[in-house]
């Protein structure tokens, strides 16, 4: 008796893997396949010299999912007339009438970027702000920046914008270094900056270094993205904002699921935001006037996973626990115990994040007694369990 022949879905995965963000979607989409497929994978990653895939129906397309991110793409997705999800197409593509409005879609909220990284800047009490964009002025580079300046004025500070460049600017990098090099110097000091993505953000520490200009001490450098390759690479190591792109790619490849067993018809949006930001030694700095309590934070940066308690701090500092307990409040609004468990609880998120090591040897690396004390502090501080935290991350 003949085997029936199992029809097993063809998918063109269309993600340039240059760019951070879409290696974190292809890996959601990976995720979903592998747990719920079998699916045959076609990935277009913008490589030199790959095989294209512009006739999508010929060898058996049955689903479409990436970013459309050059016209040729664009033309053979949408004339394939197959079930398709775009991921972050231009709002312009999205209007009554545009090719892309009645396809699902998924849109990063730019805007939230510019607001955590301002509530992270505030923080740590900076008073001056800047911006560094995209250098062609594109759509999410504008909106990343606008509310990332509305944010800090809500507060009463300045904001200063790195201008637009002359064409010629926005293709030679050469070109633009003596410009970014007077425009860091002109800045007011100490200064808190965002830079646009990773790359972006190395340009600056680099003008900075070639500018004579310390970081963090007087420009504090916090980019987007969190491509490691870059940001751990850098003089100082650079700090930057994670998106949760991993999770709203996976969800995009259970719509297009959907669409290609037309258990789904109608058109979704899904949106996804910054997740975390990931700091390095570019932001540490915080703008704090009272020479003990920095004297404080620098030995609790270095000591907290080790076990130190408040009276060290006040012996470090030579002051009394009261007295450097007033000061530290009135300086950071709260107190020396919850700074221990703030760094320590930083800790233990990285090392859940990166090793397979025991909840338990994790929580004594971190300078913790108790795994059932940190269990509830943790839960308290970000809403779930340790294990959830591994499994998400």
């Amino acid at each position: 008796m003949a085997r029936a022949l199992i029809t097993m879905p063809q998918v063109a995965v269309l993600l340039p893997t240059s760019v951070k963000i879409c290696r974190d979607m292809r890996r959601g989409v990976l995720q979903y396949a592998y747990r719920h497929g079998p699916w045959g994978l076609h990935l277009i990653e913008g490589r030199e010299g790959e095989q294209k895939l512009i006739r999508m129906k010929e060898w058996g397309c049955t689903g479409i999912i990436g970013r459309l991110y050059t016209p040729e793409l664009q033309r053979a997705a949408l004339g394939a007339r197959l079930p398709l999800v775009v991921m972050d197409p231009p709002s312009s593509l999205l209007r009554p009438g545009q090719p892309l409005a009645r396809h699902s879609v998924v849109k990063s909220d730019t805007a939230a970027v510019g607001r955590m990284a301002a509530e992270y800047f505030l923080a740590r009490k900076f008073v001056n702000f800047a911006y560094v964009g995209e250098v062609h002025g594109l759509e999410w580079s504008v909106t990343r920046g606008a509310a990332f300046a509305d944010a800090v004025r809500e507060a009463g500070f300045p904001c200063h914008l790195y201008g637009s460049l002359p064409h010629a600017e926005q293709e030679d990098a050469g070109l633009e270094r003596g410009r970014l090099c007077a425009w860091l110097s002109d800045l007011p000091k100490p200064v808190a900056l965002l830079a646009a993505m990773d790359n972006r953000g190395r340009q600056v520490l680099d003008a900075c270094a070639r500018a004579g200009i310390a970081v963090p001490a007087e420009v504090a450098v916090l980019s987007v993205d969190n491509d490691e390759d870059l940001c751990e690479t850098t003089q100082p190591p650079m700090s930057s904002i994670l998106f949760d792109a991993e999770r709203a790619s996976y969800e995009a490849a259970q719509v297009l699921d959907g669409l290609m067993r037309r258990a789904v018809r109608k058109r979704s949006t899904i949106t996804y935001g910054p997740l975390r930001v990931v700091s390095r030694r570019s932001t540490e700095a915080m703008q704090i006037g009272d020479g003990m309590v920095v004297r404080a934070l620098e030995f609790i940066a270095l000591n907290a996973c080790s076990g130190i308690s408040v009276p060290d701090v006040a012996r470090h500092v030579s002051a009394s626990r009261r007295l450097i307990e007033i000061r530290f409040r009135d300086s950071l609004g709260h107190t020396i115990l919850d700074e221990i468990q703030r760094v320590r609880l930083e800790r233990v998120c990285t090392l859940l994040r990166e090793t397979n090591r025991q909840i338990g040897e994790v929580v004594h690396a971190c300078g913790f007694d108790s795994e059932s004390h940190v269990s509830a502090l943790f839960r308290r501080q970000f809403g779930c369990t340790m294990r959830d935290y591994r499994k998400t991350r």
